[in-house]
């Protein structure tokens, strides 16, 4: 029997049908489509019942489409409609959808530090994840002289095994795009990328829109895990965390204070795990 609720009961319809699609990236096609066929208002209050769900019920299908819904608002295509949901939830109180969307703070020179309870950032560590690239940056691929970048963009399509940790190396998120849709890529090769340290803003954020690599629970910690993720990105993911990863994360000092500050909610709002009965001996 569907909830009293018509924003629930959409929510309900939506769980359901996304978590009958086969594969992520039709999760997240067809997602996107219903959602732009909404108007701001009712989508922000349809999301906000779905992230409860799977914030404190652990239901599979809100936790499907939460899997989706991260994936598609991973798109900078998508930032517009990504800060009209946000003006929608927080006008609306809709603290669970907000608190997926919300955008760490950021702060002025001459501030005093804003410290989180208990998340205090201490990295006191200069990332190079927003420096632009340099020539020096591009890796070299052997070739006696440096290659174009149209150049770089067709070996990465099918990278010979040994220039495979070179293209992976290199700073152009088009570069890194073209290889993560590579036959011939790992997820140990792709994890590899998102452990790198320092690591690139735009590098990290092209896997975290990947569909092929963006649902596999070892890259998406990894991700998580990387100070130079884009905080925004990184938030959004933190709500498809366990709990062990979760506990990781607040433990991780070089993260933004508030992509450890989500997670730390998160976890507060988990439900317990249940246990299994046990079965008599016979």
């Amino acid at each position: 029997m569907l909830p009293e609720d018509p924003y629930e009961r959409r929510a309900v319809r939506l769980g359901r049908v996304v978590a009958s699609l086969r594969t992520a990236q039709l999760r997240a096609a067809w997602l996107r489509e219903a959602l732009r066929a909404m108007p701001v208002e009712d989508a922000a209050e349809v999301l906000e019942r779905v992230c409860h769900a799977a914030d404190t019920q652990a239901d599979p299908n809100a936790e499907a489409l939460v899997h989706a819904l991260a994936e598609i608002l991973a798109d900078p295509a998508l930032d517009p409609a990504r800060e009209a949901l946000r003006g929608e939830a927080r006008a609306r109180k809709l603290l669970t959808l907000e608190r997926m969307l919300r955008r760490p703070y950021v702060r002025k020179p001459g501030a005093p530090k804003r410290v989180v309870e208990q998340l205090e950032d201490d990295s006191g560590v200069a990332l190079e994840a927003d420096r632009e690239p340099t020539p020096r940056d591009v890796p070299d691929y052997g070739k006696g002289r440096p290659l174009t970048l149209g150049e770089r963009k067709s070996l990465a399509r099918r990278p010979p095994p040994e220039l495979l940790p070179r293209v992976l190396s290199d700073p152009h998120p088009d570069v890194i795009r073209m290889v993560l849709a590579s036959p011939r890529l790992t997820e140990e090769h792709v994890i590899s990328l998102c452990v790198k340290r320092p690591g690139r803003a735009e590098v990290l954020h092209e896997v975290a829109r990947h569909p092929r690599w963006c649902h596999r629970p070892r890259v998406r910690v990894a991700l998580v895990q990387n100070p130079a993720t884009p905080p925004e990105v990184a938030i959004a993911l933190v709500a498809l965390l366990r709990a062990q990863e979760l506990r990781s994360v607040i433990e991780t000092h070089a993260l933004h204070p508030s992509v450890r500050a989500a997670a730390a909610e998160r976890l507060e709002r988990r439900p317990p795990v249940r246990k299994r009965p046990a079965e008599g001996i016979q």
